[in-house]
């Protein structure tokens, strides 16, 4: 919200400097943004009247002036299209300054000039706030009545002020207004509030409009005057530039007054051509789904059901809060004007807003909640406007339908409550005086009762009231107290955060960097490296690279590998801890999951002086995913089994991961294809499901080593080809042979001297026995049941 200071004194005259004003708002509670004061960046600026204008001699473009500046009469050589004769404009002496140059004199072409003739732009005011016939030249004044050669400028522009900026809460919308802003001066300095005038003639009933509401819950009112014989000219100049300095484009008078009116009580109207309307009806109602209407800005949209629209009784005429429709809007040829002044339900105008990407003025104050007191009060207002400065007729009716509560809400607290809850000893008087400086009645000795006007409905509870005493009172005035405790509780962290930063200080000391990406994503990565094939999107998102929510950590750190690679780093190994999103909907929350992944490319154990290095295999990465699992003591729970659920990795280089039987995540080397899409070489990924890591995982117990020496024996198997190496580690585990400490395969064969559905796979099977010296005797008795096993599964053992 943009507050002018002469607008303000309009309201509440505040004899106080800009920074005092700014500071005592800030510290209130209403943080000041900026500040932009118009007189700081110019100097020595007037009015000038042109009396002749001629053609440069030596430019077709340029146009040399004789304009009267008050003390002196000067020449002045002007670009500007729109320039002419008998015009007042402004302009820079040669001396002044505006925002990025000081004057001089000059030769243009040739042609002595002395000073400039400005645009409002030069003086600081975007192109695009500026009135469209100005939009592209210099400002010429419409209004001649009380303006003279040699006049301050920025007096005649209104300009001599400065415009404090709001970075407003948003329980704080009672200060989206020029009334709010005088109630919350009023609070802090003193003084009275003067509302605008909001009187006007009353002219006879002729129309037969009547205004209706299908649903009382969207629509709480619905109030609307006519205003007949309105002409469509500019606004004042005062009006425009009011409008200029809040950050709205002035249109024309009828357009300007309904925008004026909001930024005067923050309640938005809206001005429909009553010739245009189509009917002697205008009801509110629910849209239909796909019903379609064509907003103001030219675009069709289509509507649901749980749209309000503002309709002619068959076909709507107005998106009601956000928009209003093409063909009831005012135009230069409009005659008569049916002003709307409504409550809307803020969460259908919210919802309304969001989806259809249309947040206007009006919206952003519908969807807060606007104020009930001020409805009619800007509805009259407005009438008061249309009649001054349009020469508008307003009749006498008023078209309503619906409840307006007027009542002020009650909060019941105590001074002793507000003193407690601010470590404070103020008296009842010194609070009910705060209160009343805030427009809040209060009726009591220590019990109050507080009556709370509809433009502060943002209080609810007698904690607003202590928060409010307590801002006005100053913040800075409250003393400084420690904290009263008997017993302290030390600060510490959970056991899933301790085992999280155990695993990731294991993965940086193994030379991983950590990588924290967005949880927003493209559609194209959804699906890859998970079984999750659908994610959630967003419905207006910044880009397309980052419009839907993850289903998996991988794509994003093949994304950084890339990044990386790009900028010649030879060895690439990342990691990150984070969440992806399980989608319930497209309407539903999802559910997230942490996750981590791991990635390695590029280079790994590079040894410079020996000239070595190889590229990470799909075992590189499943030691650093079972160093994992051995920190928290679950090794023995996991196991790897093969798949070729992903077309992302390679088929025969990928493996599931299971903790206790239940798919924990997976690992293996990226596909040919997608690691050449890519440009990366040979790559590793995995990604596992912190949740049952984190739940499973144990403490450590320790053993002495074992002093006595271990057996082994080698066995190869000939079996067929769909037989894993890990189903005969299970197998032979199952069986449970005495001092077996530990089996794995070292040799898998196919080719010649092997059928070709056969594979040969030797396995190398240790014994050992802690407490004694092992025979081999008793490694017999252990191992010829597991050899006999493997006959009576058809195996064949090679010799």
């Amino acid at each position: 919200m943009k507050v002018s200071k002469e607008w303000l004194d309009q309201f509440i005259p505040l004899d106080v400097s800009k920074h005092e004003l700014s500071e005592t708002i800030t510290r209130s509670g209403i943080e000041v943004d900026d500040i932009i004061d118009y007189t700081e960046t110019v100097k020595d600026v007037v009015v000038g009247y042109v009396k002749e204008c001629d053609k440069h001699p030596d430019a077709d473009k340029l146009n040399v002036t004789k304009v009267d500046i008050g003390d002196d009469t000067v020449q002045i050589v002007c670009g500007a299209p729109n320039i002419q004769a008998d015009t007042y404009v402004i302009v820079a002496k040669v001396g002044g300054e505006i925002p990025g140059l000081k004057l001089r004199k000059a030769k243009l072409r040739g042609v002595e000039s002395e000073g400039m003739i400005c645009s409002l732009e030069e003086l600081g005011i975007p192109k695009d706030l500026s009135p469209k016939e100005f939009e592209d030249g210099i400002f010429i004044f419409t209004e001649t009545d009380n303006i003279a050669p040699g006049q301050n400028a920025l007096e005649a522009l209104y300009l001599n002020d400065y415009v404090l900026e709001y970075d407003l809460t948003p329980n704080r919308k009672d200060a989206l207004s020029m009334i709010g802003s005088a109630y919350e001066a009023r609070a802090l300095f003193g003084g009275e509030v003067t509302e605008p005038d909001q009187s006007f003639n009353e002219t006879s009933d002729t129309s037969l409009l009547s205004v209706s509401i299908d649903d009382e819950e969207s629509v709480q009112y619905y109030g609307a005057r006519i205003v007949k014989n309105v002409t469509i000219k500019p606004s004042p100049l005062w009006m425009q530039i009011r409008l200029i300095k809040a950050g709205i484009r002035p249109i024309n008078n009828v357009v300007d007054i309904s925008n004026y009116v909001l930024l005067e009580f923050g309640q938005p109207i809206h001005m429909f051509d009553y010739d245009k309307i189509g009917s002697t009806k205008i009801v509110t109602r629910h849209a239909k789904n796909g019903e379609k209407m064509t907003t103001l800005d030219g675009k069709e949209r289509e509507l649901l059901d749980t749209d309000i629209v503002v309709t002619n009784g068959k076909e709507p005429v107005a998106l009601a809060g956000v928009m209003g429709g093409d063909f009831s809007e005012v135009k230069n040829d409009t005659k008569n004007v049916v002003i709307e002044s409504a409550l809307f339900d803020p969460v259908s105008i919210r919802k309304t807003a969001s989806r259809l990407n249309l947040r206007s003025e009006a919206s952003q104050r519908f969807e807060k909640g606007v104020s009930h007191v001020f409805v009619l009060k800007a509805l009259n207002r407005a009438a008061h406007l249309l009649e001054k400065y349009a020469g508008g007729e307003v009749e006498a009716q008023l078209l309503s339908d619906g409840t307006l509560n007027l009542e002020d809400t009650i909060i019941h607290t105590s001074v002793s409550f507000l003193n407690k809850r601010l470590g404070l000893e103020l008296s009842s008087k010194e609070v009910k005086d705060i209160l009343e400086h805030l427009g809040i009645k209060a009726e009591g000795d220590d019990e109050l009762t507080c009556y709370i006007p509809s433009r502060r409905d943002d209080l609810k509870i007698q904690e607003d009231i202590s928060e409010e005493v307590a801002r006005i009172y100053g913040y800075d005035n409250i003393p400084s107290t420690l904290p009263k405790y008997s017993k302290i509780t030390p600060g510490q962290l959970t056991d899933a955060q301790v085992k999280t930063r155990s695993m990731r200080e294991l993965l940086m000391s193994n030379g991983f960097s950590q990588a924290i990406n967005y949880a927003l994503t493209s559609e194209e990565n959804i699906g890859k490296f998970t079984t999750l094939n659908e994610g959630l999107k967003l419905n207006m998102p910044m880009s397309e690279m980052h419009s839907v929510l993850r289903t998996s950590l991988i794509p994003h750190l093949v994304d950084n590998a890339v990044y990386n690679k790009n900028r010649m780093q030879e060895r690439i190994e990342l990691f990150e801890i984070g969440n992806i999103f399980k989608t319930n909907g497209q309407t539903e929350l999802p559910d997230e999951i942490q996750k981590l992944a791991v990635l390695s490319t590029g280079k790994v154990n590079d040894t410079k002086w020996l000239n070595t290095s190889h590229e990470p295999d799909f075992y590189h990465i499943k030691g650093i995913i079972e160093a994992i699992f051995t920190e928290f003591n679950l090794l023995k729970d996991v196991r790897f089994e093969a798949t070729t659920d992903y077309e992302e990795l390679h088929p025969g280089r990928s493996a599931h991961i299971y903790l206790n039987d239940v798919n924990i995540g997976v690992i293996g080397e990226l596909h040919p294809t997608y690691s050449k899409a890519h440009d990366l070489g040979q790559t590793t990924v995995a990604e596992i499901d912190l949740e049952h890591v984190l739940d499973k995982s144990e403490s450590i117990i320790y053993e002495p080593i074992v002093k006595f020496p271990s057996i082994s024996r080698d066995v190869a198997l000939e079996v067929p080809r769909d037989v894993t190496s890990q189903s005969i580690i299970d197998l032979i585990w199952s069986l449970r042979p005495n001092y077996l400490v530990e089996v794995y395969p070292f040799d898998v064969y196919e080719g010649e001297h092997i059928d070709n559905d056969k594979k040969s796979i030797a396995l190398h099977l240790i014994y050992q026995n802690k407490e004694d010296t092992l025979k081999d005797s008793d490694v017999k008795e252990a191992h010829e049941p597991v050899l006999e096993r493997f006959e009576e599964e058809g195996f064949t053992i090679r010799e």
